[in-house]
């Protein structure tokens, strides 16, 4: 009796042993399905800004209203939303009342090399689209059930206010080869008016305050400092509190807080609680002399650790376009200051090893040289005809020429290794 009960355990365990490694087997893939690199441009930049303008007013008006998604603007947005949530890649394809998605995502703390791929296939319904044809690798997953976790995960996002919100305001979706149509109505939750945004956690807006009002207390009585005296302080708090904390989530939190330091932005409009003081005195920012470098650097800088250098880089280049069209003029040495933020940003968040040397390097003392790359014979301010002349556009070998210079350069600087 005693041997047929061990043979009856031991044949159970092969056996579940057995069907899980065909369940591995038909989930993990050697390659993944999708191999799409995100790519920002300032195009991109333009339609989102000008639908920001279009729907601001009218989300602050609770009226029905309706937004269209160009494909390539929501196949980008899908891109980036696997890549921040699962370090993945993601492509959408949208055709008549239906959108494909397909994503590959690592496999996690590469314990063992391969990609999980999904596949799915939305399509319209009253409300939010619903799933159909999803699979996981090689396994087809059936509606029902596909159905049923996308209900689960929905009524868990109404458990949270800002979530319920978004949900609660979007009344139907409608899907085409040329758009992504959202019809909503906004109904309150997120305040726009009074400067309020929470799109940082609790524990993220406490670090960001913490180095926010470093500056505020050191800096009272200083009219003019250097971006290098501005990071110093940060980078000796961040090493601080790196000892038992993320080195890359102190150093992005000192980066923000630079950034709405320098920038003269409210810290309320991150951290509702925050009651802003009701005098503060804030010294100009310059890099290497420069205020506009100052701030195109750390602009660059908070974005890439918050995003990625793709829509540092697109953001930058969209802001001398803007500055070509309005007559301030494009130029060439404001880019350098934006390559050499968005490095920077990139080193301060690539791993905790990156974090930490950067925050040693910054303490034993770099001054705005080690910053910026040299930049006193690149053209700038030119207008838009001029550009034309010399350059063409954004594509030709003479701009990519010069461009190649500017991150070469950037590529020396000391806090780049």
């Amino acid at each position: 009796m005693v041997r047929k009960l061990l043979f009856f355990l031991v044949a159970t365990a092969c056996t579940a042993s057995l069907l899980f490694g065909l369940l591995i087997f038909l989930i993990i893939d050697e390659k993944p399905y999708v191999e799409q690199q995100t790519k920002v441009s300032p195009e991109h930049i333009e339609r989102f800004r000008q639908a920001f303008d279009q729907h601001r007013q009218r989300i602050l008006n609770n009226r029905i209203v309706t937004i269209s998604i160009h494909p390539e603007d929501a196949d980008i947005a899908a891109n980036y939303l696997v890549k921040h949530l699962a370090n993945g890649q993601a492509q959408m394809h949208m055709a008549h009342r239906q959108a494909k998605i397909r994503a590959s995502l690592p496999l996690p703390f590469n314990a063992v090399p391969g990609f999980i791929n999904l596949e799915a296939t939305f399509v319209e319904s009253d409300w939010l689209p619903k799933p159909h044809a999803v699979s996981i690798g090689h396994i087809s997953i059936p509606d029902s059930v596909s159905q049923f976790l996308v209900n689960q995960a929905i009524s868990w996002l109404h458990n949270y206010s800002s979530y319920d919100t978004i949900l609660s305001a979007v009344k139907h979706m409608r899907i085409s080869a040329t758009a992504l149509r959202i019809r909503y109505q906004w109904q309150g939750g997120l305040n726009l008016s009074n400067g309020h945004f929470p799109v940082l956690r609790k524990s993220e807006q406490q670090r960001v305050n913490r180095y926010y009002n470093l500056l505020a207390q050191s800096n009272r009585h200083q009219t003019e400092l250097d971006l290098s005296q501005i990071l110093q302080p940060l980078m000796q708090m961040a090493a601080r509190y790196s000892v038992n904390n993320s080195a890359q989530k102190e150093n992005r939190a000192a980066i923000l807080a630079a950034t709405f330091y320098i920038m003269g932005l409210p810290l309320n409009f991150l951290v509702p609680e925050t009651a802003p003081p009701s005098f503060l005195h804030r010294p100009v920012v310059t890099l290497d002399g420069r205020k506009d470098f100052a701030q195109h650097f750390i602009i660059s800088a908070a974005i890439t650790a918050y995003a990625d250098t793709a829509l540092s880089d697109a953001i930058g280049l969209y802001k001398e376009i803007e500055d070509k069209r309005s007559g301030s003029g494009f130029s060439f040495n404001d880019i350098a200051a934006d390559r050499a933020g968005t490095r920077f940003g990139e080193i301060a968040t690539a791993s905790h090893t990156d974090a930490v040397r950067l925050q040693q390097l910054i303490n034993q003392g770099i001054d705005d040289k080690g910053l910026m790359p040299k930049w006193d014979d690149l053209p700038e301010s030119l207008s838009k005809t001029v550009f034309r002349q010399q350059y063409g556009n954004f594509d030709t070998p003479a701009y990519q020429q010069l461009v190649s210079t500017i991150e070469q350069r950037v590529e020396s600087l000391p806090f780049v290794y």
